[in-house]
């Protein structure tokens, strides 16, 4: 018997429930600093099909690299694993001189690309 798509957990998060998330780096993760910014190198596996005779013909890195400007690396370094999605948000926009809701688009489309990059997680309370 198969579930119905109303059975199945919901793995979106309310509004509140983002906010009240605590932002947390990949343990995996390398950060250099880099001019303003930041060089982030976040490790990848090698896929099982790289073998010789393939892999002497297509390159191969250990590892993404992903360079951050000054904000990214502000919003960064907010994210210590205690501060919340919100007290991120929040001090951003005081650092820049943002409107909060200016600054949650900001800092929301921003995680949405780490996370999706592997640089982070977003750890959310399952209580809420």
């Amino acid at each position: 018997m198969s579930r119905s798509r109303k059975d199945k957990p919901s793995r979106e998060m309310t509004l509140s429930q983002f906010l009240a998330a605590v932002p947390q780096k990949n343990s995996a993760i390398k950060v250099e600093p880099a001019g303003d910014g930041l060089l982030v190198s976040v490790p990848i596996p090698r896929p099982r099909w790289l073998v010789p005779p393939i892999s002497w013909i297509l390159p191969f890195s250990d590892h993404r690299r992903v360079e951050l400007d000054e904000p990214g690396k502000t919003v960064l370094e907010l994210c210590d694993g205690q501060r919340t999605v919100e007290e991120v948000v929040e001090s951003f926009a005081q650092r820049h001189k943002l409107s909060f809701r200016e600054s949650q688009l900001a800092v929301t489309k921003f995680f949405r690309e780490l996370v999706r990059r592997g640089i982070m997680v977003i750890v959310g309370n399952e209580e809420n």
